[in-house]
């Protein structure tokens, strides 16, 4: 009979160091991205009254309505920015193991 090789795979504990420097660097690259997403939300919702309306409703940004530019392109520009951040880190993270 041939043994098949079992192989252990897991994000929550990886043996091999560029896995490690992977996870790492995703993990923080969720944190940020969670905080991204959320903070806009939050500060539209704890700055707005029983309408709705606050500051960042009102305020205006390159024409438009700062929470719509802050949701919108924002989030956009956020997720780029989270995306070449992701690989400056794994690629840190990964020299510093070596």
């Amino acid at each position: 009979m041939d043994k098949e090789k079992v192989i252990d795979i897991s994000f929550f504990n990886p043996k091999r160091p560029h896995v490690k420097a992977e996870v790492r660097a995703a993990s923080i690259t969720i944190f940020l991205w969670a905080c991204a997403w959320i903070l806009p939300v939050f500060l539209i919702w704890i700055t707005g009254d029983e309408k709705g309306i606050g500051p960042l409703t009102k305020a205006k940004f390159l024409g438009f309505p700062l929470h719509y530019w802050l949701l919108a392109q924002g989030s956009t520009i956020s997720f780029v920015l989270l995306c070449a951040l992701f690989v400056y880190l794994w690629n840190k993270f990964v020299k510093a193991g070596e």
